[in-house]
């Protein structure tokens, strides 16, 4: 069969017609490229031809400055700087290590432990440490510390990142106790261990003999602070019957308000009717709702558990109370947070704290705020 029999006449037409329209138009094109070649040629300039630019623009047009350079010195070094800075590191002793300062040359760390050294010289060092960086510290006692940042803020080439003010009273506060090797009271809600003895024998026998060594060292750890703590034992540790011998030292001043996730009021409430034989089961009041609430009662129970939604919802019935003692489980939970509900709990949480004698704050699980 020959090629086109199938096809009519019309077809082959209108074929024909689109070939010689498309040959036509590769002609226009290769016949485009050639004047366009040619132009070129005659005007090889044309291409690289600067738009005029108005005075006005030019003015208005910002000029990046270009940094000088020396022809004679060569490109510009960095001078050399590093921070000191100084943390905590132990009740009695503090660290300096250097660190880097963005925009400056880093000596190495040798020849910034030369510099320390010589700039105190007056201060004798106790010895070298490993910081939290994985670098290497100097370590310095407390008692030095003032005469360590003043020689450091004179010091040419070195800044100096100071102790928080609060953390360094603190610790300098509590460090009499531990380079004394006793007790020492030392804000006027701390107890003697004279009373904390006392408060501890005045324990039911069955929770006494139940603490272990190491919760009963948390219990007096709470109650030398007058009650004021927070328990930060691992998981499974005992937290809630440390928590829980505490509070018994202080409820005959009055009622003991436990705040804690909703999943937990039912656990807490079966620890403290066994570790509190002398009270009754309408002395332990759980809130799940409006209706329970405890203001609706003639007279306000020993203990409240209540979980941190409802205390959000009740508040202002909850803040008119007289409490004594504020047991918070799960304090972590207590931080700053994008959520408007999660900032209503802390804030009602925190209003709570700020009325009651004895703060009781229980977490295993660190967390950092925003």
């Amino acid at each position: 069969m020959e090629e086109g029999e199938g096809i009519t006449e019309e077809q082959r037409k209108r074929a024909e017609a689109n070939r010689a329209a498309a040959l036509a138009k590769r002609k226009a094109i290769l016949s485009l490229t050639e004047q366009q070649t040619t132009h070129g040629e005659n005007h090889p300039w044309k291409l690289f031809k600067c738009r005029k630019v108005s005075p006005k623009a030019t003015a208005n047009f910002p000029v990046p400055k270009q940094p000088f350079i020396s022809e004679s010195t060569g490109p510009v070094q960095k001078s050399e700087k590093f921070r000191a800075r100084l943390e905590i590191c132990s009740p009695d002793s503090f660290s300096v290590s250097p660190v880097a300062v963005e925009g400056f040359e880093f000596p190495s760390e040798d020849v910034c432990f030369q510099r320390l050294g010589d700039f105190l010289s007056n201060v004798v060092p106790s010895h070298y440490t490993q910081n939290t960086g994985g670098g290497k510290a100097c370590v310095y006692r407390l008692f030095d510390y003032h005469s360590v940042l003043r020689s450091l803020k004179n010091c040419e080439g070195i800044e100096c990142e100071e102790i928080p003010w609060g953390t360094f009273n603190v610790i300098e506060r509590l460090s009499h106790s531990y380079i004394a090797g006793k007790w020492i009271p030392c804000r006027p809600e701390h107890l003697p261990d004279e009373k904390v003895d006392g408060l501890i024998a005045e324990l039911p026998k069955t929770l006494l003999n139940a603490l272990l060594p190491f919760q009963l060292d948390g219990v007096r750890f709470g109650l030398r602070r007058g009650g004021r703590c927070l328990l930060a034992d691992e998981m499974g540790l005992g937290k809630t019957l440390q928590a829980i011998a505490i509070a018994a030292c202080f409820m005959k001043e009055g009622s003991i308000l436990v705040v804690c996730p909703a999943i937990l009021r039912h656990s807490w409430a079966e620890e403290l009717e066994r570790w509190f034989p002398f009270c009754l089961p309408s002395d332990i009041h759980l809130v799940f709702g409006h209706q329970d609430n405890p203001a609706r009662l003639a007279k306000l129970p020993r203990v409240v558990v209540i979980s941190y939604t409802m205390l959000r919802r009740l508040q202002n019935s909850m803040l008119e109370q007289e409490w004594v003692t504020l047991i918070v489980d799960e304090s972590h939970h207590l931080h700053c947070s994008k959520k408007s509900s999660e900032k209503d709990e802390l804030k009602v949480v925190l209003d709570v704290a700020t009325k009651v004698k004895h703060l009781i704050l229980l977490s295993g699980t660190p967390s950092l705020s925003r």
